[in-house]
């Protein structure tokens, strides 16, 4: 799911290099962060939050695809 992930957000943003994705395991949770440039947050969000939720639903899809019931949460994080 990160390289998933990963493919998703560097197709959108325009600074590639400083995306970074976090995985955190909690029990049995997975979550995943998306860290870019403030720049960028705009084009990951996109207008009315439509291209982080269709992210969010390609994401989920995937994982039910493996076998995944569980929604995978993902949070977007500008610390550039």
């Amino acid at each position: 799911m990160k390289e998933l992930l990963k493919f998703l957000v560097e197709n959108i943003a325009v600074e590639k290099d400083k995306i970074k994705i976090i995985e955190k395991k909690e029990d049995d949770k997975i979550k995943y962060i998306i860290k870019v440039s403030k720049n960028d947050i705009k084009n990951i969000i996109g207008k009315e939050g439509k291209m982080i939720k269709s992210i969010r639903r390609f994401v989920n899809m995937a994982a039910i695809n493996k076998g995944i019931q569980k929604r995978i949460p993902i949070e977007i994080i500008d610390e550039y």
